[in-house]
């Protein structure tokens, strides 16, 4: 079961690089890999030394074949020892390594500047653990086999110490609920992989080597081999074993869902954003030339009838007409040619605005937690898009008979500047999320929406190296958090 389930593990967290194919889930993945090439190599040892019970054994391997199988498995001590001297060195350092990628704290941002300097410890600890080095090493010297021992003691230890504070200092620095939801999901998965790993890294690569040559080399052993063991201590330890294997494989499953299910998302909505993008410039290509001359004419025509209301109303339609088209062909362009330093603040009066436009009696209540904050961005078009998301609260919250003013909160986390947009609407439910971003879909019944607000927006905060997330309010409503990159 043990040796399925961090099979499982290893296997998703390729699926993740396949998926991803970043550093990050690179990281994970060799961390995963480092684990279960020691667990692995555990395993091959407990088979070989034998002394387990049939439940044992079936909680560690499964099947009494698989057991057999690493029981007969061609491999020397030597191959065997440095096996588990790679797994139980690397694996801390890689542990360490993929907790510095998702921490921002400020400490951490200094120790990342000299990061090659975590490769020294773990190195010497293997170097010195190449069979042929370490047998030169302790060979007729009892205190350089302790020394080595307990160094690589400390090493171990210590790098999941530092991983643990570094995870706790980070989840200590976030403020934004959304942020540390996220986070927490990914530590899990570190954390359920470091438990696993701390239950077995007693075992010492020196015991394999020296197979108890002496005394000493019966004090690294396993745990389970250890005659001060309490029936309750070795039960838990077998159980936390399996239970923490579970909860990195669910958490690492669930981590590959949410990849697989967000880059589904983008496969099929470039797919639909490159039809409808092609199809509204044939469209408004098509009828372009017609409403021009159609204006032509209507000048015209007013010349004669001066004082016609009905070729006034007929007018203004046609101008209405082509100013919607106008917008619909912009809103299916997004592209933006130039990013610059501007004041968020700017940007959010800009789409308050536009809403006020239409709906004068409309508020907001906007908070700048970190002052002044300056980000990247073609001001017009993010303006443009962070004004549709208050278009869409200020109308939710109409239908809903509710007049409080619309939350803008605006903060610095770390890497990122959050857009937060809150309002008392009646909310989205799981349909209308699925479909809020395609182009042409809209849950309103109005001759003045396209159903292209969303999917701009959405596309112009791609533009800007950003994100858009939703989120149910626990009081009700809607809100949107739109995360871009800080300068």
């Amino acid at each position: 079961m043990l040796l399925a389930l961090t099979s499982s593990i290893l296997v998703i967290s390729f699926i993740i690089v396949v998926i991803r194919h970043d550093r990050r889930s690179l990281l994970i993945f060799s961390t995963c890999l480092s684990l279960f090439i020691f667990i692995f190599s555990i395993l091959a040892y407990i088979a070989k030394k034998g002394g387990i019970g049939r439940e044992i054994s079936f909680i560690f391997y499964g099947t009494k074949e698989i057991r057999l199988w690493f029981q007969y498995l061609v491999l020397t001590l030597r191959q065997l020892g440095f096996i588990t001297a790679i797994g139980r060195y690397t694996f801390p350092l890689l542990l360490l390594l993929t907790a510095l990628d998702m921490v921002y704290f400020n400490f951490a941002v200094k120790i990342k500047k000299h990061i090659l300097l975590m490769f020294i410890i773990p190195s010497i600890c293997l170097i010195c653990y190449i069979p042929q080095v370490f047998e030169v090493l302790v060979s007729g010297r009892d205190a350089m086999l302790h020394f080595l021992v307990n160094f690589s003691r400390v090493y171990v230890y210590g790098y999941a110490l530092m991983t643990l504070i570094c995870l706790i200092c980070e989840y200590a620095s976030i403020t934004l609920p959304f942020f540390r939801r996220r986070f927490l999901s990914k530590t899990a998965i570190l954390l359920s992989l470091e438990i696993i790993y701390t239950i077995y890294c007693l075992q010492d690569p020196a015991q394999i080597y020296l197979f108890y040559k002496n005394d000493y080399m019966f004090l690294l052993g396993l745990w389970y081999l250890s005659p001060a063991m309490s029936p309750m201590l070795y039960t838990l330890s077998i159980i936390g074993s399996v239970v923490f294997s579970i909860i990195g494989f669910i958490f690492l499953l669930r981590y590959m869902s949410i990849n697989f299910d967000a880059q589904k998302e983008e496969i099929i909505l470039k797919r639909d954003a490159k039809t409808a993008s092609r199809g509204i410039s044939m469209f408004f290509h098509g009828t372009k030339n017609e409403l021009l001359a159609m204006e032509i004419l209507l000048r015209r025509i007013s010349k004669r009838y001066e004082d016609d209301e009905d070729v006034k109303r007929l007018s203004r339609l046609n101008g209405e007409l082509n100013r919607r088209l106008q917008s619909l062909h912009r809103a299916s362009r997004t592209d933006i040619s130039v990013l610059s330093v501007a004041s968020l603040e700017d940007v959010i009066q800009k789409a308050r605005e536009k809403v006020l436009s239409r709906y004068a009696a409309s508020s907001f209540e906007t908070s700048f937690r970190n002052g002044d904050i300056q980000i990247l961005a073609d001001v017009e078009s993010l303006s443009e898009a962070l004004g549709n998301i208050l278009m869409n609260a200020v109308e939710a919250q109409m239908e809903a008979g509710r007049n409080t003013p619309v939350e803008i909160e605006c903060a610095i986390e770390h890497l990122w500047v959050s857009v937060r947009i809150s309002d008392a609407g009646k909310g989205l439910d799981r349909k209308q999320l699925r479909q809020i971003y395609q182009p042409f879909y809209s849950n309103k019944n109005s001759s003045q929406n396209w159903g292209m607000g969303m999917y701009y927006t959405r596309s112009v905060i791609k533009k800007h190296l950003g994100s858009i997330r939703y989120e149910q309010r626990e009081s009700g409503g809607s809100r949107f958090i739109v995360l871009l990159p800080k300068p």
